[in-house]
């Protein structure tokens, strides 16, 4: 990236919430930091803003800091007409560049991107370059959610079969029965729970695990600690476990369908059910996690479980 550009990258960013590796992949996209870049459809500028677009905006498209200033407004823009559809932050990426090359009346019309070789080439292409070309480590847009597309061939299972999720990520109601104790995981949801009709079903491995560590945790309770052993490496944790029903140990490598425990109470638990919570590989392996957690939904919905 040009040195002169890195400041208004960095406002825009600030602007619109996307990072500055996706913003400046998106220049080099456009106009390969060609301040006087022209297309044959009219776009014109670094950013390559059609005249009606700059005036909207009140630039000249050639002012090369003003047009990336505006590129965050507008991305900021377009991020609230379509961002009701996207069901995390690597979505909610893909469908603003959408929108910013084809419409967002055309993501919109589609309920995604739309299908349109150009836009799912350009959205494609600047995630790339975003990834091995302007980010620091390397790290996907959009955090570990950029892996859910990519989980690898292997088959996954759902861990409590024939269960229904009954709680998921995130802040919840606090329960009457509880309201004294709503706090950390009881008010702010950091796992999805899992439960099934009778209760204290088998507990098994979704996908192939090594296996960490098997005990008490606090909170938890009789709790499965593993990591996944193919990418993205996340931590694979199984909490509230029925008192002396594991079936594994620290150190095991199991397949998909692996029986690890019972369905239990264990722990900060009113009923019996699965809590069930994935971390980024950041976190300690011998411990239940809680700052490095994220959603473990969107991962099961990739490949068909939920």
């Amino acid at each position: 990236m040009p040195d002169e550009y890195w400041e208004a990258i960095e406002a825009a960013a600030a602007h619109s919430g996307i990072s500055t590796d996706v913003l400046a992949a998106q220049i080099q996209q456009e106009s390969g930091w060609n301040p006087n870049a022209q297309s044959p459809a009219g776009a014109q500028g670094i950013a390559q803003f059609m005249p009606g677009t700059a005036a909207q905006y009140g630039l000249d498209p050639f002012d090369p800091i003003a047009s990336i200033e505006a590129q965050g407004r507008y991305m900021a823009d377009l991020q609230e007409e379509v961002g009701s559809l996207a069901s995390n932050e690597r979505e909610l990426i893909e469908l603003t560049l959408a929108a910013y090359n084809a419409g967002p009346g055309a993501v919109q019309q589609h309920g995604g991107i739309p299908p349109f070789a150009e836009t799912q080439h350009y959205v494609e292409t600047i995630l790339e370059s975003a990834q091995g070309n302007f980010s620091a480590n390397c790290a996907p847009p959009g955090g570990f959610y950029a892996d859910v597309r990519d989980l690898g061939p292997g088959e996954w299972t759902h861990p409590l079969p024939g269960g229904i999720v009954t709680s998921r990520f995130g802040p919840r109601p606090c329960p009457i029965a509880n309201a004294l104790n709503c706090h950390n995981g009881v008010s702010d949801h950091r796992g999805i729970d899992i439960a099934t009709p009778p209760p204290g079903s088998t507990i098994v491995a979704p996908m192939e695990l090594e296996i960490r560590a098997v005990g008490t945790q606090p909170g938890l309770g009789e709790t499965v600690l593993a990591i996944m052993t193919e990418e993205p490496y996340l931590h694979v944790e199984f909490g509230h476990c029925r008192y002396n029903s594991f079936y594994v140990s620290a150190g095991d490598i199991v397949p998909p369908g692996t029986p690890l425990c019972h369905e239990g109470t264990t722990g900060n638990s009113a009923a019996i059910h699965l809590h069930l919570q994935f971390g980024t590989p950041d976190g300690a392996w011998d411990q239940a996690g809680w700052d490095n957690l994220i959603d473990p939904e969107p991962f099961l919905r990739a490949k068909g479980i939920l």
